[in-house]
């Protein structure tokens, strides 16, 4: 998982430094409409693909405990792209002023949310398991 979460902080830190070296000069407006349509775009394909992973670990869990580990992984996965979400939208609301868009903030918060709740399911299904 660790080699996981520092690919995503990686591939982060490194939309930042690309956003950055956009910015400088007069493609400052079209270079973060591209940095957002991408991390919205990636955003989405993790979260589509980590539902239907955490679908199939939810539908399979209990009968079958190698699913458990998948259901961890996107567990894992939703709190990352959750709190990156959550990252973007406080960035995004501080530059949108005086009206501030709080959509991506919202958004993070729900998958956190989320997260939650998957978690709450794999620590019950272990200690039924355990039990």
């Amino acid at each position: 998982m660790s080699r996981a979460a520092g690919a995503v902080a990686a591939a982060l830190v490194g939309v930042w430094v690309v956003a950055h070296l956009l910015y400088i000069g007069p493609v400052q407006e079209a270079a973060e409409a591209t940095v957002v349509w991408i991390l919205a775009f990636l955003v989405a394909c993790l979260v589509i693909a980590a539902m239907v992973l955490l679908a199939v670990g939810l539908a399979l869990g209990e009968s079958r405990p190698v699913w458990l580990r998948v259901v961890r992984l996107a567990r894992s996965a939703a709190g990352v792209v959750g709190s990156a979400l959550v990252l973007v939208g406080l960035l995004h609301y501080r530059d949108t002023e005086p009206n501030g868009e709080i959509h991506w903030l919202v958004l993070g918060l729900v998958v956190l949310a989320g997260a939650l709740v998957v978690h709450w399911w794999v620590v019950r299904t272990i200690r039924r398991q355990a039990a």
